[in-house]
């Protein structure tokens, strides 16, 4: 699920967002449509307040001796805390990752439906993601996942992991020691934000990109 998400936000409506921020417009990914592997922009918290950053989009932990051929975009959050791995980098290196929509693809007669999942309101989502460095593979990312709610629900059973932004704070925070307990509540509380999905129409090939010479 979620191979692809949207940033088309302004640097000042995610600085509006979390007013610790202070991104600049030349801070934002080039692209509005973000896949795996593209460059994207993570946010982290730290004792000057939340700071931005860039990343791949491919979790390459820095245990691993080689980059996989496709790292990870996707985690399950339920159980992360137990992994051996995975935990302690979940424990150092969280982040938030800014989107302004993610995307689906439902099955329709044989063909795929490519839909787009935003926030009712417009506004930007932030995604909970975690982050690794490593010496080859440089900052990397993944995204969180959870259970679908009831709007995702028919496309996928899951989805991406939004937080709030008393969450948010609550992710980005620094703790001498990371509070599982206070994890797995907010595991179970429902996303306060209401999802809209609605049909992407892609464009018709132009008719002289479709010529067949012989």
């Amino acid at each position: 699920m979620c191979g692809c998400y949207e940033l088309k936000a302004k640097a000042r409506e995610l600085n509006k967002q979390l007013p610790p921020l202070h991104l600049g417009q030349g801070d934002m990914p080039g692209s509005g449509e973000i896949h795996p592997t593209d460059p994207v922009l993570i946010i982290t918290g730290g004792g000057n307040g939340y700071q931005s950053c860039k990343a791949h989009w491919g979790l390459v932990g820095h245990f691993l001796d080689h980059a996989p051929h496709s790292p990870l975009i996707n985690l399950r959050s339920e159980g992360l805390a137990a992994k051996p791995f995975y935990s302690k980098i979940l424990k150092r290196n969280r982040c938030l990752i800014p989107a302004t929509a993610f995307y689906e693809w439902q099955s329709l007669g044989g063909s795929k439906q490519k839909i787009r999942i935003s926030q009712l309101t417009g506004e930007p989502v932030m995604f909970a993601g975690i982050f690794d460095h490593h010496p080859r593979a440089g900052t990397t990312c993944a995204i969180l996942t959870t259970t679908a709610d009831a709007i995702v629900r028919p496309l996928h059973e899951r989805m991406p992991f939004i937080l709030g932004r008393e969450e948010c704070s609550f992710w980005l925070d620094d703790y001498p020691e990371f509070p599982d307990d206070e994890f797995e509540t907010l595991l179970q509380t429902p996303t306060r934000s209401v999802l809209n999905i609605e049909v992407v129409m892609e464009e018709a090939p132009s008719p002289q990109l479709s010529l067949v010479f012989a």
